[in-house]
């Protein structure tokens, strides 16, 4: 299994037209392959939407994607509001079950942290067992390491059903397992759209 994030940024006046052009064009891409979840941030610029694709592997994802183009309703006309745009792979830790659709939120955090790239074995060891231990108790959407993108690092997903719960920062498993410490994170807050199967 593999993920597909992908990240846009657009002016924050545009993110709700944005979502509707792409909320009603959805239901002809889910005939070939359905989201994970879609999301736009709401700390920080809220200006950027994020939504996360399962395929099987790289084959399948070609494969799905080429044969969405050719619908006419694919993909949406949002074109002209994307000023960036981010994709990324992920392949998720062996522990990760996947997201299901339900309403585990509907407030979400997105990290990543990223290592020097002689500590990624290590990291993706320690983090891995960290992350599992917090998912006992928290909603775990998806984590796993990045593959490609900005490749040296790990992305997690969290949700929650209320805010005022404290940060939904991850967890740093230096010292308890001595992994180690990212040089650098990156965190954003997210609200689900309406389409999207993760609320």
């Amino acid at each position: 299994m593999i993920y597909e994030f992908r990240s846009y940024q657009v002016e924050p006046e545009n993110v709700p037209e944005f979502e509707r052009r792409f909320g009603q064009a959805y239901p002809d891409r889910e005939a070939f392959s359905p989201l994970a979840g879609f999301w736009h941030t709401t700390d920080g610029p809220c200006s950027e939407v994020v939504h996360v694709w399962p395929y099987r592997d790289l084959a399948e994802r070609t494969r799905l994607r080429a044969l969405a183009a050719q619908h006419p309703n694919w993909p949406p006309a949002t074109g002209s509001f994307v000023n960036r745009m981010m994709v990324e792979l992920v392949l998720p830790f062996d522990f990760v079950q996947g997201p299901q659709p339900g309403s585990p939120g509907p407030f979400y955090e997105i990290r990543y942290d990223y290592f020097r790239v002689c500590d990624l074995r290590a990291a993706g060891e320690a983090w891995s067992r960290a992350i599992q231990e917090r998912s006992l108790t928290e909603s775990l959407v998806v984590a796993g390491r990045l593959e490609f993108g900005q490749s040296n690092g790990i992305v997690q997903i969290w949700a929650r059903p209320q805010a005022g719960m404290g940060p939904m920062v991850g967890t740093n498993p230096t010292g308890a397992h001595d992994g180690p410490a990212p040089t650098s994170t990156v965190t954003k807050q997210l609200a689900p759209a309406a389409f999207s199967p993760l609320q």
